[in-house]
């Protein structure tokens, strides 16, 4: 019955402060305030894809429910590195290990999500997540089942190496949220005179991930840009979107590992 109770509180928390606060909040502000606002893409999403979105994204809440609850039983078996005493750790760690969370996370995300765009998986793993070329924020969870575990185990691993205050874990998963859910708006939030500063260049901007739902074969990462551009998969933001360009960036990305051609016409097709 405890397990249950874990499981039902997990949920509802990821629901509600997860999912449907961050998602509804950025749809309401992009989508109903300011209707008129210029997009990324000249594409426009669909109300069937905004549905089938929401369905997706229940499902993998439920994933991420059932792996939280056993991420506590590991945490209550004192196999994580969740410490409470701030006395244990030197003052400044805790600014240091929110960094050390977001560079071990876009580690972990940049590789898994590379793994997930090699074509013998990518049907099975991630093609569902871009039947959004023009993704909307009720796509954040949008995975099938066997992306949502590699995306929450990142999080159990984090918690597993990475010494954390849970006052800093909380910290960084708002922050992930808000990357995640920005990423997927479908509208730029950063200013423009800030994604251009040279101090900036190494964080992604909401036009970076969703250059990525256009170009499946480049940006990969979720922070940061730097695993991208040192794998050589960066694509400008300020790039101009790719149409007719968009088979020749795929010819050019490293072969095997990522979404090839005829995972994109699989892709068109489920989406038709």
């Amino acid at each position: 019955m405890s397990y249950l109770l874990e499981f039902l509180g997990f949920f509802f928390f990821i629901l509600i402060a997860g999912y449907f606060l961050p998602a509804g909040y950025y749809y309401w502000m992009y989508y109903v305030r300011n209707p008129h606002q210029e997009p990324i893409q000249h594409r426009r999403p669909t109300r069937e894809g905004i549905v089938r979105e929401i369905k997706m994204s229940v499902v993998s809440v439920a994933i991420f429910a059932a792996m939280a609850t056993g991420t506590l039983e590991l945490y209550k078996a004192g196999l994580t590195r969740i410490y409470w005493e701030p006395s244990r750790v030197p003052g400044l760690y805790f600014v240091v290990s929110l960094f050390l969370a977001m560079v071990f996370h876009d580690t972990y995300f940049y590789w898994s999500h590379r793994f997930m765009h090699w074509r013998p998986v990518f049907k099975y793993l991630h093609a569902g997540h871009h039947r959004s070329i023009a993704p909307t924020p009720w796509a954040i969870f949008a995975f099938q089942p066997g992306e949502a575990f590699l995306q929450f185990l990142g999080f159990t691993l984090l918690v597993m190496i990475v010494p954390l205050h849970p006052l800093a874990l909380l910290v960084f998963l708002f922050l992930d949220t808000h990357m995640n859910t920005a990423g997927h708006t479908g509208f730029e939030v950063v200013p423009r005179f800030i994604a251009n500063h040279r101090w900036y260049q190494g964080f992604n901007t909401v036009s970076h991930h969703d250059g990525h739902h256009t170009n499946l074969g480049k940006n990969f990462g979720s922070f940061f840009n730097v695993w991208d551009r040192w794998m050589g998969t960066f694509l400008d933001a300020r790039a101009p979107e790719p149409h007719a360009e968009e088979r020749e960036h795929h010819q050019k990305a490293p072969a095997g590992i990522e979404a090839v051609h005829s995972g994109r016409r699989e892709l068109h097709g489920a989406a038709s």
